[in-house]
């Protein structure tokens, strides 16, 4: 039963993701300077708070498959770590048992 909570948990977070990586594709979006709105990732899937980052900050969360980016207090302790800590947002790891899910789901992979 755990092991279903924290698969449906990453996969919640995965679909935000996702949704990210479409809003980041935006040609209008000066990818080099301005901050971008970006949808909380946490494990919530009726949140619609948003995230405000830099692109080097996307850029380099991103970078990590079982990384995600959510509002502070939408952490999910017993399913993930807070590894990163700042005034609106955080960064949380998923727990090695989905690493799978994660891996599978980020758009930024091919299915290596």
């Amino acid at each position: 039963m755990a092991r279903e909570r924290e698969e449906r948990i990453a996969e919640n977070e995965s679909l935000f993701r996702a949704a990210n990586e479409r809003v980041a594709d935006w040609e209008e979006r000066d990818r080099e300077h301005a901050a971008g709105l970006y949808f909380c990732e946490c494990a919530d899937p009726r949140c619609n708070e948003k995230v405000r980052l830099r692109p080097g900050d996307y850029e380099r969360i991103r970078r990590d498959s079982d990384r995600f980016f959510v509002i502070p207090g939408h952490e999910v302790p017993d399913v993930e770590t807070v590894v990163e800590r700042h005034d609106d947002w955080a960064v949380v790891v998923k727990a090695p048992g989905v690493q799978d899910i994660v891996e599978r789901t980020d758009p930024r992979r091919d299915g290596d």
